[in-house]
């Protein structure tokens, strides 16, 4: 008969479970060396004779002492106090970690190219202070104060009252169908975007757009034509590719593809804001528009077209979106939730030639697998039930 040390359980009555109280019990006495390294314990049926409880109470103790490290079963020879505790495993070796050779190589030296582009470069010039008294004029930052939180805050309420299973699960890296299906008809409305649901592809805002579309469309040392200036968020997605970055300069009517053709007659990707060009403001003409498409047709190319800021325009008409122009399938149109509703959202989407979708939603599901679902929702219903719309009106009047 194996004797155990003694052992008082706390309180029969106690809210602590008897095997928990057993197991308090007896795993300080294996960390102090009372019980020693391979002692054998009781067997489970005399222990608890001992102890007045049943056996399975002790059992229960004993397998979490097993799970635990602290102790090991033979089969057929008993239960042992564990020849190695787990706090020995977790221990370091200080001293032969302080005589290992510390390496000398730079740590930018085991970057990739890309990585050490990212590393040398200022891309964080994206970053913004997180401080109120710094916000007032900051660049793209709508009006947070006139967005209709109360509203938003019913539909974020209504969808997360019972929220439905392929709400909570992994979604369609595409995402969310009825979202996607009321952005095509509101881009088709609004801007003249030519696409249906299957084209529209939901991201984390614009910066991911042309981070993706870098990737898809890019090899190292292709050319990019930007405007210049440029927005330095799209020179930096395109020189992270490894791309040749060919600056175009902008006058009165936009991008001057006439000097484009001079600087480079076979680019594959040209970025322009044509609605309302980061940072001038000039609204591209209707002729560089076709000229631009023209010049991407025959050359190949394929256009970016950030429609940054088209939702507020003050003056003359609207012009059409260059994808609703596009008859050659060369443009992917990039738009964002971050100018007009909160920036914080990220969420954006793309509108991608159908010949390109596979490629642009499988490189989607790469990044992140998908945008928040229940955000995408929520969006939806703002959108799908005119809320967006009626938004974007009353701060149209309010920034006039």
């Amino acid at each position: 008969m194996t004797n155990i040390p003694f052992i008082m359980l706390e309180d029969k009555s106690s809210d602590v479970p008897l095997y928990r109280q057993i197991y308090e019990a007896i795993r300080p006495a294996i960390l102090s060396g009372e019980f020693n390294r391979g002692m054998l314990l009781p067997a489970t049926r005399l222990l608890a004779k001992q102890l007045g409880v049943s056996r399975m109470t002790v059992v229960n103790a004993y397998e979490q002492l097993l799970a635990e490290g602290y102790i090991e079963g033979k089969t057929g020879a008993g239960t042992y106090v564990a020849a190695t505790l787990p706090e020995e495993m977790l221990r370091v070796d200080e001293d032969k970690l302080l005589q290992r050779k510390v390496s000398t190589t730079p740590r930018n030296q085991i970057l990739s190219r890309r990585g050490k582009w990212l590393a040398s470069t200022n891309v964080t010039t994206l970053r913004v202070q997180a401080d109120s008294d710094h916000y007032a004029f900051q660049n793209g930052l709508p009006a947070l104060d006139e967005f209709p939180f109360k509203v938003w805050s019913q539909l974020a309420a209504r969808r997360l009252r019972n929220p439905p299973r392929e709400l909570l699960g992994y979604g369609d890296p595409a995402g969310y169908l009825p979202l996607r299906a009321g952005l095509a008809a509101h881009l088709k409305s609004a801007r003249a975007v030519r696409c249906d649901a299957s084209q529209v592809i939901i991201v984390a805002g614009s910066q991911q757009a042309l981070d993706l579309t870098a990737r898809i469309l890019l090899d190292p040392d292709d050319v990019a034509c930007v405007e210049d200036p440029c927005y330095p968020g799209a020179r930096n997605a395109l020189l992270s590719a490894g791309a040749k970055v060919v600056p175009v300069s902008v006058d009165g009517e936009g991008f001057d593809v006439t000097n484009a053709l001079r600087q480079s007659k076979h680019p594959r990707l040209v970025y322009v804001t044509p609605s309302h060009q980061f940072p001038l403001g000039v609204t591209m003409s209707l002729s560089r528009r076709l000229a631009l498409l023209e010049w991407a047709r025959r050359s190949g190319a394929f256009i970016i077209e950030d429609d940054y800021n088209s939702e507020y325009r003050y003056a003359g008409r609207p012009l059409a979106s260059l994808q609703g122009l596009d008859q050659d399938g060369r443009v992917i149109y990039v738009g964002t939730f971050s100018k007009t509703i909160f920036p914080s959202l990220r969420l954006g989407c793309i509108v991608v030639p159908k010949d390109l979708t596979d490629a642009f939603i499988a490189a989607r599901s790469l990044i992140d697998r998908h945008s928040p679902s229940l955000d995408q929702a929520i969006l939806a219903d703002f959108i799908n039930e005119g809320h967006f719309t009626r938004h974007i009106r009353k701060m149209r009047s309010l920034y006039a």
